[in-house]
């Protein structure tokens, strides 16, 4: 997968085929989170939640980690211009988790924004492993992605726009599937139940916050 070669465009896009919903369904709990000490952003691209994430969350370290060369300088580029404080405790990954490990242990936080969908079963689920693993007994995971659910309109429009979103990023770039795989099976048994959860633009779009229970932990023998 490449997305360097939409980087320049992806927020244009974005907004101009789901307007401000994908950032509102990004951003939903923000104000719910606990307060956090380091959070790993996983996917998150150009920076456009990165703004809003540094308003409410003043944790010490904040961990930026995407596939994207391109993405990531954005992304870094939108931080300079905002003038945010606390450039010390940004590090920023260029990494591929589909093939790289997690740079660090012990988040208590980890972001995962329309992120998950661009890959096929067996990867997702390498993926969710390695995350889950570099997290704390009790830590967060901030979740918002695409999802086909709700009545028969629903259902249809929300396959429609799956399967465009797919074909573009298909040929733009080079993602692995054609499928969307919902994670919650792969999150659930890693420890990570729902606290929250809400709907956005007619069901086609989910956000969640979910935390680690330490009893399942423990029972797994996962530390």
């Amino acid at each position: 997968m490449n997305f360097d070669r939409v980087a320049p465009w992806f927020e244009r896009l974005e907004k101009i085929v789901f307007g401000d919903q994908m950032q509102v369904c990004r951003t939903a709990f923000l104000s719910d989170l606990p307060a956090i000490k380091k959070a790993a952003l996983i996917g998150e691209g150009n920076g456009t939640f990165l703004a809003q994430f540094l308003k409410h969350c003043d944790c010490e370290e904040i961990h930026y980690i995407d596939s994207s060369k391109k993405m990531l300088d954005l992304a870094q580029k939108q931080f300079q211009m905002n003038v945010f404080p606390g450039l010390e405790r940004m590090v920023f990954y260029h990494l591929d988790l589909s093939l790289d490990v997690m740079p660090d242990q012990n988040y208590d936080l980890v972001v995962t924004n329309f992120f998950l969908d661009v890959f096929n079963g067996a990867t997702l689920n390498n993926v969710v492993s390695k995350i889950a693993s570099a997290c704390t007994r009790d830590a967060h995971w901030l979740y918002a992605d695409f999802q086909v659910t709700g009545n028969r309109f629903q259902r249809c429009r929300a396959i429609a726009w799956v399967k465009t979103m797919y074909l573009f990023f298909r040929l733009a770039a080079d993602i692995q599937t054609m499928k969307l795989t919902n994670p919650s099976a792969l999150l659930d048994r890693n420890g990570f139940q729902i606290k929250w959860f809400k709907e956005f633009d007619n069901g086609l779009m989910r956000a969640e916050i979910r935390q680690r229970k330490d009893e399942f932990v423990r029972d797994a023998g996962l530390f």
